[in-house]
């Protein structure tokens, strides 16, 4: 609540242009709260003690959405937004949509016809196309919960909340001496066993260059000559006749691992932890494995862009995040979540620093200016014979 008042003349100012001269695109707040309303009553009872009361029951008749993926359940209530609205008094409501909603921001800004008030699970790469595009409202980060993250770890209009990777799994029964490299992997010979890949371009490629024995820091590098395009495609031609399944959904994956029909597929690590602490018999391996980030963000314009902001800046606590961690297995952006994760818990997930440290960045600036390239070229790979 002491973030709450201590935003309360901010968010006022703010609040109070629903009443007035909204932007284009903006709706219109209930007309009985007005600015005149809305000072007198700051005045007149304590100064700013009366307005969060206010602002809470004007915001509240109007509904507060968020644009959340599929596939983590209840854990968006449980996490942020009942706490939230035991906070604020405020309810937050999911709305599940699309993987990669980078065209439902532009049509709302665009159109002003907003399908929801801001979105999570905003990955690193719709971050940098949003932004570039001008897509994006400010937020608030003026809150050690997000300032102590660090320099990289949020920008001023995008809050990361989780990390996710991809890493290199195996049946530990199949692998006694284990599996290190994907340079292992792509050692039919010495590792042999079921394989599987994931049928998407960025995944393939990045994994590829890999097994080729091209270091992670250098991939980039490479990928930027034709010559090094060609490398990681012929890598691709070498364990494709050893590819036993092309992967292209978790449940895919839920089923085929658990029924032990796989040995080695790299998926991500919450994925694998989840079905191991489920009883499936895996083995995670972090080394030249690879992570990105998702998080907050607001549509430029929306009508409840205060509201959002105050959301996100709670949602940043270390509370909330750990609360989300332990259901999901992602990795905490909040270095003090660790704290409230209990420590056989904490040690696997990828932000826990043993692994972390064996990882290297998704670039995804790379990827944003040569995924067109990249799925052309790997969708014609998969139609040769």
């Amino acid at each position: 609540m002491k973030m709450y008042l201590n935003a309360t003349l901010h968010s006022v100012v703010h609040s109070v242009r629903y009443n007035g001269l909204p932007t284009e695109g903006e709706k219109r707040m209930p007309q009985s709260i007005s600015r005149r309303t809305l000072l007198k009553a700051s005045a007149s009872v304590g100064g700013v003690l009366a307005a969060p009361s206010l602002l809470r029951r004007a915001w509240a008749a109007e509904p507060f959405t968020v644009r959340v993926p599929g596939g983590y359940g209840n854990i968006w209530n449980k996490a942020f937004f009942e706490p939230f609205k035991k906070d604020t008094g405020i309810q937050a409501v999911a709305v599940v949509s699309k993987d990669f909603p980078y065209n439902e921001f532009k049509i709302s800004v665009e159109t002003g016809a907003y399908r929801w008030s801001m979105a999570a699970g905003i990955t690193k790469e719709l971050y940098y196309r949003l932004n570039d595009g001008g897509y994006l409202e400010p937020i608030d980060t003026n809150t050690p919960e997000i300032t102590s993250r660090g320099e990289g770890n949020y920008t001023s209009n995008w809050l990361p909340y989780g990390l996710y990777c991809l890493a290199l799994a195996y049946r530990p029964e199949s692998f006694p001496n284990g599996i290190k490299t994907f340079r292992d992997m792509w050692n039919v010979a010495s590792f042999p066993g079921r394989r599987a890949l994931r049928k998407r371009s960025v995944d393939a490629i990045e994994m590829a260059a890999r097994g080729a024995g091209i270091a992670p820091s250098e991939i980039y590098k490479v990928l930027s000559t034709e010559e090094g395009w060609s490398r990681v495609f012929d890598s691709l031609q070498q364990i494709r006749p050893h590819i036993d399944v092309w992967w292209e959904s978790d449940a895919q994956m839920d089923q085929l691992i658990g029924s032990g029909d796989l040995e080695i597929f790299p998926i991500s690590s919450q994925r694998a932890q989840k079905l191991k602490n489920d009883g499936a018999s895996i083995t995670i391996e972090y080394n030249e494995g690879y992570y990105t980030t998702q998080g907050w963000a607001i549509p430029r314009g929306s009508p409840h862009a205060d509201i959002a902001r105050e959301f996100i800046k709670f949602a940043s606590r270390a509370e909330c995040e750990a609360e989300f961690m332990k259901a999901t297995l992602m990795g905490p952006m909040n270095p003090r979540a660790f704290e409230l994760i209990p420590p056989e818990v904490a040690r696997t997930l990828p932000t826990y620093p043993e692994n972390l440290s064996k990882m290297v960045e998704l670039n995804a600036q790379f990827w944003l200016r040569n995924i067109d390239k990249a799925t052309a070229r790997f969708e014609a790979w998969l139609l040769k014979s």
